[in-house]
């Protein structure tokens, strides 16, 4: 694939609205992690933020679990584990 054809396929409705999801998902990722980080809520609480977290990525791209997982599970995981202990 060429750059052009790469950009066209950005600057196609389809490449727009899933660059757009993309982008929602990302900053919606940063606030769940800085809520988690900032430790104001319970343990429990800051799984169901998770939980929804990953709700919202299946909603944007259906079949993404294995890849939400991958990408941010682990980091949220690690953030829960800093503020919170490993579970019990």
């Amino acid at each position: 694939m060429t750059r052009d054809e790469a950009v066209a396929i950005l600057r196609s409705p389809a490449g727009r609205d899933e660059t757009r999801r993309v982008y929602q998902l990302r900053r919606a990722f940063e606030l769940v992690l800085q809520t988690i980080c900032a430790g104001d809520h319970s343990r429990s609480e800051a799984e169901q933020l998770v939980d929804g977290l990953a709700g919202l990525a299946e909603e944007y791209f259906p079949g993404s679990s294995e890849t939400f997982s991958i990408i941010y599970g682990r980091r949220l995981g690690r953030a829960i584990a800093e503020v919170y202990g490993n579970a019990s």
